[in-house]
């Protein structure tokens, strides 16, 4: 038996079932040998391609993300500050008074400039009564080291805190 008779069969297979001729074959074979014999010159393009479309995207992910995990928690934390602050006061202003220099202690202690960070409350101080803080910080949507960040995400967290059913009225 010759080498070349399995390649052989498989044409005659494929003639007869009325799909592609001998010429297509050969056709399909010397383009097969072509593409491998130019396949030595895609090592760099792949190589830059992979590392434009793939790795630096990604890069720039995993730098971003702590910063994401860093803001949302620094949301949460002054909003439950801020709510057992406004639970705790004596009245609504001084509680409101509390409640925004504890935002603020916050927000410069994790390096949140005061634009970034935005508070509201709502709720009662009546005993049994609850009281609500929501704040709101922007959180840039990527950084690139070395140019800076770009677009905004904005978080928002809330916090409820019973105000003490036992508590004296002033």
């Amino acid at each position: 038996m010759r080498p070349t008779r399995a390649p052989l069969l498989m044409t005659r297979v494929l003639m007869t079932a009325g799909r592609v001729t001998a010429g297509h074959v050969t056709t399909v074979r010397r383009r097969l040998r072509a593409a491998r014999a130019d396949d030595a010159g895609f090592a760099p393009l792949t190589m830059m391609l992979g590392l434009g479309l793939l790795v630096i995207p990604v890069l720039l992910l995993v730098l971003t993300l702590p910063t994401w995990e860093e803001r949302t928690v620094d949301a949460r934390d002054a909003a439950a500050n801020a709510a057992r602050a406004l639970a705790t006061a004596g009245t609504w202003t001084s509680g409101v008074s509390a409640a925004d220099q504890t935002v603020a202690e916050a927000a410069t202690n994790d390096g949140i400039t005061p634009a970034q960070i935005a508070a509201s409350y709502r709720g009662a101080l009546n005993p049994g009564a609850t009281v609500t803080a929501t704040v709101t910080v922007t959180i840039p949507a990527g950084t690139i080291p070395g140019i800076g960040a770009f677009g905004t995400l904005r978080y928002t967290a809330s916090s409820t805190q019973h105000v003490d059913s036992y508590r004296s009225i002033p």
